[in-house]
């Protein structure tokens, strides 16, 4: 009976827009090599700055601790497209993140994706280990939802999908299919219209320090966004909830290459928003002094630069 419900379900379920066959995983990426990462020094604006707000003093920012390898190895981002920026402190306790949250904790290191769908540590560790690290991260952004009529919008990297009209019902069903599992579920799938993101973490209720920077961020990278030459509405900055290591804000991920490269930054004050993009989204370099972790899809050391990278 339950098989037959579930067939009967996907009848009436939303058609999957990319016609992705829902009883297999989704396809392995194809993703073309990506350029090597430089690593290059940049000290932000001229001192003192009178064109961008200072981050309080009083936020105690940790300016000794060493940033590289401070972000723990991870497979898949889902990205909820929330539309909003009042989360609750802990979001594993409410809504749809609570649902993926205890989904994901059932399914541990059952994770079936190919290689080819996963992050991996891009300049150290062991990049070749099919058991590497499944972690799973799931993060509220302040986009909001674009397909959805029911439910809520997510992003999947690194996939660069749209998935729509997910609810608290259909949570599980979509893990299954995310993680290689028989689903007898359709999905509306849709290809994500950016190819450059930029998460910055601006929760408020769960740090006063990336709550108050995260908005200053997001202001500045908008603005040096909108002055660069790229492509209009290719790039998207979005405040969004805890990404880990608070004592480093301003905290913020850069997704280039359609979501198959993140780059993690800390420390990030209004100073260095326009270096950002100017260097890690239109030349693949990377602010050595606030890099906290890259990583890839498909990733292999970059030789020439190894000395400078090899955490």
């Amino acid at each position: 009976m339950k098989w037959l419900a579930n067939c009967l379900n996907s009848l009436y379920s939303s058609s999957c827009t990319s016609e992705l066959a829902t009883n297999n995983i989704l396809p392995p990426i194809d993703i073309k090599e990506l350029s090597p990462v430089v690593a290059v020094d940049c000290k932000g604006c001229m001192k003192p700055c009178a064109q961008h707000p200072l981050v309080p003093s009083h936020l105690n920012i940790d300016q000794s601790k060493p940033l590289h390898n401070t972000v723990p190895p991870y497979a898949i981002h889902i990205i909820l497209m929330t539309g909003k920026t009042d989360w609750p402190s802990r979001i594993e306790e409410e809504g749809l993140a609570r649902a993926f949250t205890q989904c994901i904790q059932k399914r541990k290191n059952l994770d079936k994706r190919p290689f080819e769908n996963r992050y991996h540590p891009a300049y150290f560790g062991n990049t070749t280990d099919e058991n590497e690290n499944q972690r799973v991260i799931v993060t509220n952004s302040s986009l909001p939802s674009m397909y959805s009529t029911t439910g809520m919008d997510i992003i999947l990297l690194p996939d660069n999908i749209i998935i729509a009209n997910i609810t608290l019902k259909r949570v599980d069903a979509l893990l299954d299919y995310i993680f290689g599992k028989p689903c007898y579920q359709a999905f509306s799938i849709y290809p994500c219209p950016f190819s450059s993101l930029i998460l910055v973490c601006g929760h408020g209720t769960k740090d006063r320090r990336c709550g108050t920077v995260g908005p200053m961020l997001q202001k500045a990278l908008q603005q040096a966004s909108l002055q660069a030459t790229k492509e209009e509405g290719t790039t998207k900055v979005a405040l969004v909830s805890h990404l880990g290591g608070h004592a480093f804000a301003g905290n913020l991920v850069v997704y280039t290459y359609n979501g198959h490269r993140a780059i993690w930054y800390g420390r990030v004050t209004p100073c260095y928003c326009k270096d950002i993009i100017e260097n890690t989204l239109d030349d693949d370099k990377v602010i050595e002094d606030l890099v906290r972790g890259i990583f890839e899809v498909k990733s292999k050391p970059n030789l020439a630069c190894q000395a400078k990278l090899e955490w």
